[in-house]
């Protein structure tokens, strides 16, 4: 088709002038082609008629034009409604629903053929078909440079998938194929290319906006991929220096949502800005449609609310053996934890032996392999797994699709070999704290005027009881008290020896946050005899000003290594 167009410009331009008068009487003085002070209607550029003229048979050019008219025409309406419809499908834009549903055996687009009918007669009774051909050309140029950047893009990113059959395809062609139908667009008229830009990003923009839930397996995924590997082993090739150290956090959360509390504080810390992985060690064996459930629901709890972070576990293993392994082989390359963060085991004086023993090995272990060691305690308690609903557990299977889908087969499975509620006290940490005064969720707690204020809150929209009941006051309090503003406080911070700053600098990090920016630093470090009090109080005020942290208060106690009579 190309090697037509352009054989047909040759020849036309061959024997046909650009401007004429059509006079005969000038072409036998020859000024017919003088048309600078005059208006000429004959010539390539005036006469739509030319290809008539040259042709050895006229009928023969209007009855080509009609049949090149019918089958592109046809084309356009049988294929724009289809494509229309999977756009329609997939929901990328909103109000345009209605035109997805499909028809008879093969899903037919009738209602997008009736759309296309509607536009088609309204652009016809324009009744000049000059007017409309720029947009149409500019819209079809559009659409060919996207296509050949695309291509182009594909083969400069080179995904596994990318497998061109044409045998001399070039990306470079590509790009200029694209370059050439933006020139194009712009020759044929500037305004209308403008206006077919503007559309273009607009479109693009409300994709972009909505994040639809929709995969089409684009180059820029294989792009993203290529970027992250590149970083990855860019970062492998620098050194560690201290004013670039970064709090990478390992929880023993197991199941995030059954320890919120938990995850909540170490957001507190990374912040979107460093590592923070969620660690599940679960004593049984599951199959790999369960790994595959309950990685996928962690993540879509992460990002539900909105923490960015991700999750591993660990199965058919003790939860030592688990934490060992996860502490040894968690992360990649210099994207790997540096401090392990833990529940208090509050039940330390009445547990058994072993269990305690465990415990503290996790953090030999993790003192062993050069990890900091951080350990959380809340009155309330950090496992929420008895009183809150997972969704998994609330799942209907006859809202799981079909009964072969990998969802409810994982669910299932779940069912077969153990129950999800076992699976997730058997994961890391179950042993460590659970709510001491717990409410119980089967009683609807009785609603009030502060109740229905306090639960306009949109975050406390994700918790619910075991049966879907709401939870109590005290209990929403207990789960989101890591993600509320603070009350005007300070947050004490006790430096009993020099263990390289960390004690001081996660505290500050907390400090900074945006909740916490009424609480200020309290320091109490120790002084072994009474006469080095001021001493002591200034090296540290001197420490804390190198490391450019703001305080409000530096308290030395003395006596704290005195024996108690």
């Amino acid at each position: 088709t190309s090697v037509s167009y352009v054989t047909m410009a040759f020849v036309a331009g061959s024997c046909v002038v650009r401007d004429a008068s059509g006079d005969v009487n000038e072409y036998l003085n020859g000024t017919f082609t003088d048309c600078s002070q005059r208006t000429c209607d004959y010539g390539l550029q005036n006469n739509f008629q030319v290809m008539e003229l040259v042709s050895a048979f006229g009928p023969l050019i209007y009855a080509g034009c009609f049949a090149a008219t019918l089958s592109s025409a046809l084309a356009s309406l049988v294929s724009a409604p289809k494509v229309f419809q999977a756009l329609c499908k997939d929901k990328l834009y909103p109000y345009v629903e209605f035109f997805g549903k499909g028809y008879g055996k093969n899903g037919e687009p009738i209602r997008g053929y009736i759309l296309t009918f509607f536009i088609a007669i309204c652009l016809i009774l324009v009744g000049e078909l000059n007017a409309i051909a720029p947009f149409i050309s500019n819209f079809f140029l559009a659409a060919y440079a996207l296509i050949n950047f695309s291509t182009f893009h594909a083969s400069l990113i080179k995904p596994v998938g990318w497998r061109p059959t044409f045998k001399y395809y070039n990306q470079w062609l590509s790009l200029l194929g694209a370059a050439l139908c933006c020139a194009v667009m712009f020759l044929i008229s500037w305004w209308t290319a403008l206006f077919t830009l503007a559309a273009v990003l607009t479109l693009y923009l409300i994709v972009a906006y909505r994040k639809p839930d929709v995969n089409w397996g684009s180059s820029t995924q294989a792009q993203i991929y290529n970027n992250a590997l590149a970083s990855v082993h860019q970062l492998n090739r620098v050194e560690d220096h201290v004013k670039n150290y970064r709090p990478q956090i390992l929880v023993f959360s197991g199941l995030p949502s059954t320890r919120p509390p938990l995850i909540d504080f170490a957001q507190l810390i990374t912040k979107n800005t460093s590592l923070l992985t969620c660690g599940n060690i679960i004593k049984v064996p599951v199959t790999q449609r369960v790994h595959k459930t309950l990685t996928s629901k962690a993540h879509s709890w992460l990002r539900s609310h909105k923490i960015k972070g991700f999750y591993t576990h660990i199965d058919g293993c003790s939860f030592q053996e688990g934490t060992r392994a996860l502490m040894a082989a968690c992360g990649l390359g210099k994207l790997k934890p540096n401090i392990v963060l833990l529940g208090y085991k509050s039940d330390w004086r009445t547990c058994e032996h072993n269990e305690l023993t465990m415990y503290f090995s996790v953090m030999h272990k993790a003192l062993d392999l050069n990890l900091a060691v951080a350990i959380l305690r809340v009155q309330e308690g950090l496992d929420y797994s008895k009183v809150i609903a997972d969704e998994l557990d609330s799942c209907d299977l006859n809202g799981l699709g079909d009964s072969k889908s990998p969802i409810k087969l994982a669910f299932r499975d779940l069912q077969r070999e153990q129950s999800f509620s076992e699976i997730s006290q058997a994961s890391s940490c179950s042993e460590l704290s659970s709510p001491s005064d717990p409410v119980t969720p089967k009683v609807k707690p009785k609603r009030h005027s502060d109740l229905r204020k306090f639960r306009r809150d949109p975050k406390y929209d994700f918790y619910r009881g075991i049966n879907g009941t709401d939870l109590s006051k005290n209990v929403l309090n207990n789960l989101t008290q890591f993600q509320r503003k603070q009350k005007k406080g300070t947050i004490d911070v006790w430096w009993l020896y020099d263990d390289g700053g960390l004690t001081l600098l996660l505290p500050y990090i907390i400090s900074t946050r945006r909740n916490w920016v009424d609480c200020k630093l309290r320091v109490f470090t120790i002084a072994n005899k009474k006469d080095e009090l001021q001493f002591e109080q200034r090296n540290m005020a001197s420490l804390l000003a190198k490391f450019r942290i703001d305080y409000s208060d530096l308290k030395v106690i003395p006596d704290i290594t005195k024996k108690t009579p």
